[in-house]
């Protein structure tokens, strides 16, 4: 059953005693049309070429991801040994801090810009525009942020004990401004900026070995990423420029006010999200040790991969596919949301039970027996990838492209209210193993709300009538990815 025809049908049996019979053979008629257009609609919309640049974008995407999650990751077996369960606790925390102002960086800007260039990629007046608002917006608001961060660090007192520290961890906030990554991936080309990604961290996280040699060394650890973010970025800017052909213009205060007044409710989203689901390592380095915050980073490190491939990977890379779709029909836009929803949660109820079976070796093998009270924690965020998945399908995916902005705010901002009422309850007895049941039991939560707002409006994303389909599609699409050719771009 595809889109047109069901909402035929339900509409039929709305108005049932009302309908002539002349009218029920009209719409019979419609219905037959309306399946053999959304049967070319879902068949341009998820055809092999734009598969062929999903799978490459996915791979490019994810390796930016991992790379950035995985080498630290290397680094550890090292690193942990060195400096020990609190001062990884204090790493994980200055980087919870310092990602309050990464968020003020971003604003909303990378989700509107990927959706605004993505609809009509081709016009270069569009892309061109977007692009020095967007820089321009992230390099005020860079400069709103320093001016907090600096008061903050040097005034208020167990932040100012670790001044240097949180210095080197903000001195990357200077990447978020000049790295397009939304750029890239609204434009689908995202192969360059893995290849780039990937050398300059490599060499920069090979720094780690030869600087840090006593526990009083851990900042470097910070350091070493904040100066591969900064490099990867400049790099990523320029090629951009040039690449797509991009003609900078100074934007006028008006255009920039709309701006900052048309993201607002995609960077409140933001800020709302960051609370229940980023806020974590901060409230516990707050409300509970530094050791409690080494376990618990430790915990939920390989779950941050799993994150990469979950939101950061797969759905980045597949939005500019629906964010296209929806600007061609709504219909469109829903066939392709239906249609990979099955594949979809299959992928990651696997990659879920393959974080809970792992989860004692993962942490005996990279953290030592210091760590052990980190299993736990990562068993119980095993179930992340399940909930972020479906968060990003129901809400990136369809509220989004369908313009409910507010009400995915909404819903997202009640999903703060109960984090932050989860962990007031439950830091100070559980510690570590309170906060990660906070976070999954939300993520739970905004995950069935999400749904019960898009049937509420009528939009039905899970189609059992698309099971056969999607069966059909991941079939076809996956000797599709996975032959030889495909990589040969």
């Amino acid at each position: 059953m595809l889109s047109k025809e069901v909402a035929a049908v339900e509409e039929m049996e709305s108005g049932l005693f009302d309908v002539s019979k002349d009218s029920l053979r009209e719409a019979s008629t419609s219905i037959k049309a309306a399946d053999v257009t959304a049967s070319t609609n879902k068949q341009s919309a998820l055809s092999k070429p734009i598969m062929k640049r999903f799978a490459i974008n996915v791979a490019s995407l994810f390796s930016v991801h991992v790379v950035n999650m995985l080498l630290p990751l290397l680094t550890v077996p090292y690193v942990v040994r060195i400096i020990g369960p609190e001062r990884l606790g204090l790493l994980n925390f200055s980087l919870a801090f310092v990602a309050y102002f990464t968020l003020l960086i971003n604003y909303g800007f990378d989700m509107a810009a990927v959706r605004a260039i993505a609809a009509d990629r081709t016009n270069q007046d569009v892309t061109n525009r977007v692009f020095s608002e967007v820089i321009v917006g992230k390099a005020l608001l860079w400069v709103l942020s320093t001016l907090i961060f600096g008061s903050i660090a040097s005034f208020v007192p167990e932040f100012r004990s670790h001044l240097w520290l949180h210095i080197c961890t903000y001195v990357g906030s200077i990447g978020i401004v000049f790295f397009p990554v939304w750029l890239y991936q609204a434009m689908e080309k995202l192969g360059r900026v893995a290849l780039f990604n990937t050398i300059i961290k490599v060499l920069l996280t090979l720094t780690v070995f030869v600087f840090i040699r006593k526990p009083d060394d851990y900042i470097y650890q910070n350091l070493s990423l904040s100066l591969s973010q900064v490099a990867v970025s400049f790099v990523a800017f320029f090629v951009a420029v040039k690449w797509f052909r991009i003609t900078f213009s100074l934007p006028t205060v008006a255009q920039m006010l709309k701006r900052f007044r048309d993201d607002s409710t995609l960077f409140f989203t933001s800020v709302v999200a960051t609370v229940y689901a980023g806020s974590n390592i901060f409230l516990l380095g707050i409300f509970s040790s530094a050791y409690n915050v080494g376990i618990f980073s430790a915990g939920t490190r390989i779950v941050g991969i799993a994150q990469a491939f979950v939101s950061l990977a797969l759905n980045q890379a597949f939005f500019p596919i629906v964010a296209n779709a929806f600007g061609q029909g709504e219909d469109k836009g829903l066939t392709v949301v239906r249609t990979i929803f099955f594949p979809v949660s299959v992928l990651m109820i696997l990659i879920s039970a393959g974080l809970w079976l792992i989860a004692p070796l993962f942490i005996s093998l990279f953290y030592g027996t210091r760590f052990d009270d980190a299993v736990i924690v990562l068993r119980i965020v095993s179930l992340l990838p399940i909930t972020l998945g479906l968060n990003n399908l129901f809400g990136v995916h369809t509220m989004l492209s369908l313009r409910m902005d507010k009400a995915f705010f909404r819903i997202s901002a009640i999903g703060a209210v109960v984090s932050l009422s989860l962990n007031a309850l439950l830091i100070q007895r559980f510690s570590y193993v309170g906060v990660a049941s906070s976070w999954v039991i939300t993520e739970a939560f905004v995950v069935f709300s999400l749904y019960a707002y898009l049937r509420y409006k009528g939009v039905e994303v899970v189609k059992l009538s698309y099971l056969r389909e999607a069966i059909r599609f991941s079939k076809s699409r996956l000797s599709t990815l996975f032959k030889p050719k495909l990589w040969n771009v």
